[in-house]
């Protein structure tokens, strides 16, 4: 995956009557240290790095906040940390592991070994082809579902209220919304 991919992110809320749909770039600046840019429906810019994350909306003042009071996204920042810099040691030390598919088409499930970290966030799935992941999924423990899609499947063009099943089916190459 390239130190820079665009990105679309679907997220189902309960407090939402249809999946937000947010497009835009994200950035591998290194172990721990992640931008992530989003330019629609709304601007904002979020950098994480030495332990903490800072986001500025729009004109808005930045702000920042210490990871340990988001675990989920601590916990995300560490898997993809991760996986773009192949540390097998970290995920297997953070996460339990299991894989299925082959080279063509797999999906790698990680289960966080930290408590607090999975009642928020129970399991994240990235589903790739070859040596190129292509989807990210969040479960979280509320029962909400966020499904980012990069590099190649950004781009695909999907309904307003698009299904989870649809989504699903894109990530593991089945078909094309």
């Amino acid at each position: 995956m390239p130190a820079r991919t665009a990105y679309t992110e679907v997220r189902w809320s309960g407090l939402l009557d249809r999946p937000l749909i947010v497009r835009g770039e994200l950035e591998y600046l290194g172990p721990g240290r992640l931008g992530k840019r989003v330019d629609e429906p709304y601007r904002e810019q979020m950098t994480v790095a030495d332990g903490s994350a800072t986001v500025q909306r729009g004109t808005r003042k930045p702000r920042s906040f210490a990871l340990g009071q988001a675990p989920e996204l601590e916990g995300f920042l560490r898997g993809f940390s991760a996986l773009l810099g192949g540390d097998a040691e970290v995920l297997q030390r953070d996460f339990a592991l299991s894989a299925t598919g082959r080279a063509s088409n797999w999906q790698l499930q990680l289960k966080p070994r930290d408590s607090r970290l999975a009642r928020r966030v129970p399991a994240i799935e990235v589903d790739g082809t070859g040596s190129e992941p292509r989807c990210f999924r969040t479960h979280e423990g509320d029962g909400d579902l966020a499904i980012l899609l990069v590099d190649a499947l950004a781009t695909a063009k999907l309904p307003t209220r698009v299904g989870k099943a649809e989504v699903d089916a894109l990530c593991r190459g089945a078909k094309t919304p």
